[in-house]
Formats: structure tokens, C-alpha cells, sequence
């Protein structure tokens, strides 16, 4: 219920708002005594589970980064260190069969086997997708999967677009865009990388982050 509540006004509120507030709760709350014990409780469940938008995450983060709020960065980075910590624990590659670890992961995203990097297209740490990228028998449609997919992170979209092979193929870059996990910053930045065929294409899509749309438009917009 806390949680929930919290995630309503940290929703409503400008990122910079939003930023002072849980850097004021991450302070008070590690100094103990109430409500702000409770309320530090609410925000690490917040940023724990995924309530919170990942642009309304990004734009928060940016804003305490800008304005130096080191407390509210220590909240929103802790969440990240668990994922990084998940993504690097040893899962199998077939579901029901031995977990590899990541060491095993990374060795075999240098495979030419195609079956084995279908199957490692979905791995979620950095390391694997930074070696599938540099596979030469990976295509173009393998990396649309990673860059379409919803549980790729910042940081391995990051590579994407970064990658000299694939980061300036036009419909990766177009899925890329569309991808919400992709920070809001990068987005916006990619859009002036694009073509007009792509941002016409990109006009169609009824689920671009608001500030994501307008910044579209207004490059659509004919020169007055």
C-alpha cells in the first residue's frame, strides 16, 4: 500500500521533484526513527520490482546525477547492482537442463552453432551480448530479437547502438527507439540519426513516451 502510494506521487511529480524526495527519504530513512524508516522501505520495494516505469527511471536518475543527489543515486543504483548480480548468476540454456555459468555463457556466444546463439539471444548480461555481437554468424534479425525485447537492459541496449556492425542498421535503430528500457536521453538523441522514411514509420507507434512523441513531431514538423 505504501509502495503503491509512493509510486503515485513519484509518477505525478517533475523528475527533479521527484529526485529531491527520494534522496530527502533515503537520507532520513537511513537515520532511523518514523515515517521515514517506513517510507525508505517503500521506495527500495519500489525500485525493487517493476511499478515503476523504466523512462519515469530514467528521468528520475538523470535528475538526481545533474543535481548531485547522491543518496537517491545509492537508492536507484542498489536496484541495478541486483540485476547486474542476476544477470551474471548461472542459468541454463535450455530450460530443465544444467545452469551454465556466466564464464560457460560467454564461451559459447563465440559458437557458430546457430541453435546455441537462438538460445543465447535471451541471455541478459552484458558480456554474452557484447560477444554475440561480434559473432559473425549472428544476423541482422537475431539482433532485432535483443533489441526489441522488453527484458534487454540500458546497458545491453547501449551496446547495440554502439555496435560499429549493427548500431547504424536502420530497423535496429528504429527498434531500439521503440524499446522503453532504452533511457529516455539516448532516445531522444537517436532520433536525430534517423531518416525521415523512419520517423514517419516511427509516427505510428501509439506507444512512444510522451516527451519521446513530441520531440518527434516537432522533427517532422515542416520548416515554417
Amino acid at each position: 500500500m505504501r509502495m503503491a502510494r509512493l509510486a503515485e506521487i513519484v509518477e505525478a511529480a517533475d523528475p527533479p521533484d521527484a529526485a529531491w524526495l527520494l534522496d530527502t527519504l533515503a537520507t532520513a530513512g537511513r537515520a532511523g526513527g518514523p515515517p521515514f524508516d517506513v517510507s525508505l522501505l517503500a521506495a527500495v520495494d519500489l525500485f525493487g520490482g517493476d511499478r515503476l516505469p523504466y523512462p519515469c527511471r530514467q528521468a528520475i536518475f538523470e535528475a538526481a546525477e545533474a543535481r548531485g543527489l547522491a543518496a537517491c543515486l545509492d537508492l536507484m543504483l542498489s536496484q541495478s547492482q541486483v540485476e547486474d548480480e542476476q544477470a551474471g548468476a548461472p542459468r541454463p540454456l535450455v530450460p530443465g537442463t544444467r545452469p551454465l555459468t556466466l564464464g560457460e555463457r560467454k564461451s559459447l556466444a563465440r559458437s557458430w552453432d546457430r541453435t546455441v546463439l537462438e538460445r543465447l539471444l535471451a541471455d541478459p548480461h552484458a558480456d554474452v551480448v557484447r560477444l554475440l555481437l561480434s559473432n559473425p554468424h549472428v544476423t541482422e534479425d537475431d539482433i532485432l530479437r535483443i533489441a526489441t525485447a522488453r527484458g534487454s537492459s540500458a546497458a545491453v541496449l547501449g551496446l547495440v547502438l554502439r555496435s560499429r556492425r549493427w548500431g547504424t542498421a536502420p530497423r535496429v535503430r528504429r527498434a531500439l527507439v521503440r524499446n522503453p528500457r532504452l533511457p529516455l536521453a539516448t532516445a531522444l538523441r537517436l532520433l536525430g540519426l534517423l531518416g525521415r522514411r523512419d520517423l514517419e514509420e516511427l509516427r505510428r507507434d501509439p506507444h512512444l513516451p510522451p516527451r519521446l512523441a513530441a520531440a518527434l513531431k516537432r522533427r517532422l514538423r515542416p520548416p515554417s
